[in-house]
């Protein structure tokens, strides 16, 4: 069995658009990746590539769900 390595769960990015509203930019969003596995990102610009990656990474907080490395989760 292969060893999970990354995976989010349920992931949902959205940011404030005026005073009252948001944009969902990413809306549940779930990903599993194994050691050895190699995966692509691919979308329109604008799509919500580099948020993702940023999510993925630890560098952002998504606005819910969860995102963990190795079983730990980020935050």
């Amino acid at each position: 069995m292969a060893e999970l390595i990354l995976e989010a769960r349920n992931i949902v990015k959205s940011f404030p658009v005026g005073d009252k509203k948001e944009i969902r930019v990413l809306d549940s969003i779930n990903l599993m990746v194994n050691a050895g596995d190699f995966i692509s990102i691919l979308g329109a610009s604008g799509a919500g590539k580099s948020t993702l990656i940023r999510l993925l990474s630890g560098l952002s907080e998504p606005s819910s769900g969860e995102t963990f490395y190795h079983g730990v989760p980020l935050k």
